[in-house]
């Protein structure tokens, strides 16, 4: 049999013969460390794919809102947009239905015990079900759009209608397009998912900002007209998305082939197959539209609440609405999508761990407690994702929040204080959102569905409670403030969770993420005495001088990070040890 390379290798073990002369507990060791390879490599190239195209995502919103019409203008027309998107997604959630991610999970599961053939049929089953899922979400949508359109902060309900239906297209399509992506995260192989994210959105910001050219500068349309054609750029965006999943599977194609002659030792049948796919499915539908839940929370109730407790007019909630809803959460998306990259990859990767583990020792036959000593290599994976997180998601969101305002200057054309205070309260935000995204994840690896359904339950409930009185008290961005206290007693309750699970201590945590937050803090001291001192020379600037701040900050305050976690050897985390070794040689630095 010719050598299995990447996955294979590390899933098939269970059926090949003449295994290398190794002791299982060296064996175990390469498991583990091929694990964490996997884990790296993985999250590397969906981190790299997904800031890639949220920069794409942010960056052409500069010739965007020119094009557009002025300031004011455009941010209504954003505020358009994220309603249209909003529904979309909670459309999108439920028309995939957490089948990916399920099917991944399984996937991996199987192959893991070494149940090829149900794999292969898992797959299939799962797209016959997103082809019809899709379809038919897309008929409710478009049916539903004249109701969904009723007392949102928008201009009309006829441009909200408009906006709603160019998303059905998209809708209909992306749920293959998710599946198939499933299927190559549970081999591992992010590559082709990541270049598929990339080349999706280069596709949809060709055809955004071509449409929004013709039609507001040649055509002179209207601005309903312009962002109908924007939002329909999703479809574009996920047809050339597919060609190119298809293009890795038609170049890989014998490695995603069963073993020849290869027979499970199991067979499970097609319905237990599916009824399988929606008991795993419901719970990360559930947790994977999260945000799309709380951006409803905070859109449909805020017209009614915001008229009630302030004095403002209907044109300027909507100019707020667009602010903090549309312009901030838009730029938040970059540093989102590290989390994202990295809870996706989690999933595979802590399956896989955690069946072999319960598989080594039945887990019927535990206690308690010796169910919380029994998962160490499960939850040194789950350390070493945490500290993955930290040192990508803290210094990137702390480092955004410091520099909002030539951020929010360079993007959207106009120096506005309420902007750069909204885009650093949503900054801030955006730790407690990546983490639940990583520990959700996490705990749906480790079959506890039902736990990570019930703290969304505590979530949404605490965000509901709370969102009228701070609204009361701080005006709109009360309603960011709820956002952040829900999702940080989410995140708190997920932590008790898998601590009673696989005994993961807090202690244990901080220690692995001091070195995150040391460096996180140096580089936010050194950036904002920066900043200090351009401000005092230089004072308000234009989009010229706003990007120069935004540069000579970037670089120091990156310079001081990769300074402190190349020395701290933090950066051996996210970048293997060999290549770690050789940067701090190169940069002449000593280990602690």
């Amino acid at each position: 049999m010719e050598k299995i390379v990447g996955l294979k290798t590390l899933l098939k073990k269970s059926w090949r013969r003449n295994m290398p002369n190794k002791t299982e507990e060296q064996q175990a060791l390469n498991r583990d460390e091929r694990a964490k390879e996997k884990l790296n490599e993985g999250s590397a190239w969906m981190s790299i794919a997904s800031v890639i195209s949220r920069i794409l995502g942010v960056l052409y919103i500069i010739p965007w809102m020119r094009w557009i019409g002025d300031p004011h203008t455009g941010t209504q027309a954003n505020a358009l947009y994220s309603i249209g998107y909003n529904y979309y997604s909670i459309f999108l959630s439920i028309a995939i239905a957490g089948v990916p991610a399920a099917i991944s999970k399984q996937m991996t599961n199987y192959m893991a015990r070494g149940q090829y053939g149900t794999s292969q049929r898992l797959f299939k089953s799962g797209t016959v079900m997103m082809t019809v899922t899709g379809l038919v979400c897309a008929l409710v949508l478009y049916l539903a759009a004249p109701v969904l359109s009723k007392n949102l902060p928008a201009a009309s309900e006829e441009e909200v209608v408009l906006v709603i239906r160019s998303l059905v297209p998209a809708l209909a399509l992306i749920p293959v397009l998710s599946i198939f992506r499933g299927f190559f995260q549970a081999y591992l192989e992010m590559k082709p998912s990541a270049v598929s994210q990339v080349t999706e959105q280069i596709a949809r910001v060709f055809y955004m900002l071509l449409t929004v050219y013709l039609i507001r500068k040649v055509l002179d349309g209207s601005v309903a007209t312009a962002v109908a054609h924007s939002t329909f750029a999703a479809f574009i965006g996920a047809f050339v998305a597919i060609l190119t999943l298809g293009y890795y599977y038609w170049r890989g194609r014998s490695y995603y082939q069963v073993p020849e002659g290869y027979v499970d030792t199991n067979p499970v049948s097609t319905r237990s197959l599916l009824l399988e796919i929606f008991k795993i499915a419901i719970p990360f539908v559930i947790t994977g539209s999260i945000i799309e839940m709380i951006n409803l929370v905070d859109m449909n109730p805020y017209i009614p609440i915001m008229q009630r407790v302030s004095g403002l007019s209907h044109d300027q909630l909507v100019y707020e609405y667009g602010v903090f809803n549309a312009n901030a959460r838009r730029v938040i998306q970059i540093i989102l999508s590290f989390a994202t990259a990295i809870s996706s990859t989690t999933v595979p990767v802590v399956t896989d761990t955690y069946i072999r583990e319960l598989t080594h020792v039945p887990v019927e036959k535990l206690s308690a407690q010796e169910m919380k000593k029994t998962f160490q290599k499960t939850r040194e994976v789950i350390l070493h994702t945490l500290n993955l997180f930290a040192l990508v998601m803290l210094p990137a969101s702390l480092g955004l929040a410091l520099v909002a305002g030539p951020i929010y200057q360079l993007l959207y054309g106009v120096y506005d204080p309420l902007g750069e205070w909204y885009l650093q309260i949503s900054c801030l935000m955006a730790i407690p959102m990546g983490l639940f995204y990583v520990l959700v994840m996490t705990l749906q690896s480790m079959d506890e569905q039902k736990k990570a359904m019930f703290g969304i339950v505590l979530g949404v409930g605490m965000k509901l409670l709370i969102q009228f009185p701070l609204l009361g008290v701080f005006g709109s961005e009360g309603a960011m403030y709820a956002s952040l206290l829900a999702f940080v007693y989410m995140c708190a309750y997920y932590f008790m969770v898998i601590h009673g699970r696989v005994n993961l201590s807090a202690q244990a945590v901080i220690k692995r993420l001091l070195g995150a937050f040391k460096a996180s803090g140096w580089m936010v001291l050194g950036g904002g005495l920066l900043l200090i001192l351009m401000k005092g020379w230089v004072g308000p600037t234009n989009r010229l001088g706003a990007l120069i701040e935004l540069a000579v900050i970037g670089l120091l305050g990156g310079w001081i990070y990769i300074l402190s976690i190349a020395k701290s050897q933090q950066l051996d985390v996210v970048l293997g040890t060999k290549k770690a070794a050789r940067i701090r040689q190169f940069l002449q630095i000593e280990t602690k």
